[in-house]
């Protein structure tokens, strides 16, 4: 009877296990953005236990810690779930169980990281790759999610045009390298160097200090990657079928991403507050996963 069901409903359920996994690592890049500003990443100073326990005393930065490693475990066993369900419904040469597989390679390099971020005690190059697989995972479950959606050939009224396709891939790229550089210029201690917007502390271009030049590196990518951005929104919402899926993410895109751009803003007249920090990550992460979502869509509708 079980199984039945199960096999009937096998996209209905493959669906909502993956938006689950969406909300659960968006969740997790939250909660890893907490560590990071409370400076909690040696709450568990070994690994993987903590303080030599499953469940250690807690304490405020080893609570913080350990639940963000409790909040890790939890992905981990939902895509051990999607494995089997792909595998099990699917087959194992479906495209679903090789995303699934993917996933749970993907989970196990991230648990490793998370110990390597604690032995080498939190060595921001480290931190950065452990982030960036992240948000690896992220487009992964957006790409599982829509793989079972049977609409995609629905989602748009006609391809795009090939330099506006060569947008959309240098948009998913840019956006990428410029979270990971703005994770970077964290590592380095240099992200709050420049109290002022948007020139910093009067200066353009010319520069008395190479914390200045790195910091300012990462607006003027923003602006770039950004343009870009919005343009991607309105072009994509342009060419999606009326309220389809795809047209609901892109307006969403656009009016989040200038959402970001008065935070951001506003995070440099606040003297870069730690918890505002905490969300203009988790607003990244759902650009990110936003604009992965309208490049996964539209490779799936162009091979369909």
């Amino acid at each position: 009877m079980i199984n039945k069901f199960l096999s009937i409903n096998k996209l209905k359920i493959l669906s909502y296990v993956s938006l689950l996994g969406i909300l659960m690592v968006l969740f997790q890049i939250t909660l890893g953005g907490i560590v990071r500003v409370t400076e909690s990443g040696l709450g568990c100073p070994d690994w993987p236990l903590c303080d030599g326990q499953i469940v250690p005393e807690l304490d405020f930065h080893t609570a913080i810690e350990w639940g963000h490693r409790v909040s890790g475990a939890s992905i981990g066993i939902l895509i051990i779930i999607i494995n089997v369900i792909s595998v099990k419904f699917f087959g194992r040469k479906s495209a679903q169980s090789s995303i699934a597989f993917s996933l749970l390679l993907l989970v196990v390099l991230e648990g490793v990281l998370g110990g390597v971020t604690v032995l080498t005690e939190l060595a921001w190059w480290v931190r950065l790759i452990h982030l960036g697989v992240s948000f690896v995972i992220l487009f992964l479950f957006a790409y599982l999610f829509s793989s079972i959606r049977k609409v995609n050939k629905k989602s748009f009224i006609s391809n795009l045009k090939i330099f506006q396709e060569y947008i959309l891939n240098t948009t998913l790229i840019g956006l990428l390298i410029l979270m990971l550089y703005g994770s970077a210029i964290v590592g380095l201690g240099v992200n709050s160097s420049c109290m002022s917007w948007p020139d910093c502390m009067g200066q353009w271009i010319r520069f008395n200090e190479s914390s200045y030049l790195l910091h300012m590196i990462h607006r003027y990518l923003a602006l770039v990657f950004g343009l870009m951005i919005l343009y991607i929104s309105h072009v994509v919402g342009r060419f999606a079928m009326r309220r389809s899926f795809v047209k609901i993410i892109a307006r969403s895109l656009g009016l989040i991403f200038i959402l970001h751009i008065l935070f951001s803003i506003g995070l440099v007249h606040a003297g870069f507050d730690e918890w505002l920090r905490v969300v203009h990550l988790s607003l990244a992460g759902i650009i990110w996963l936003f604009v992965s979502w309208l490049f996964i869509e539209y490779r799936i509708f162009k091979s369909t």
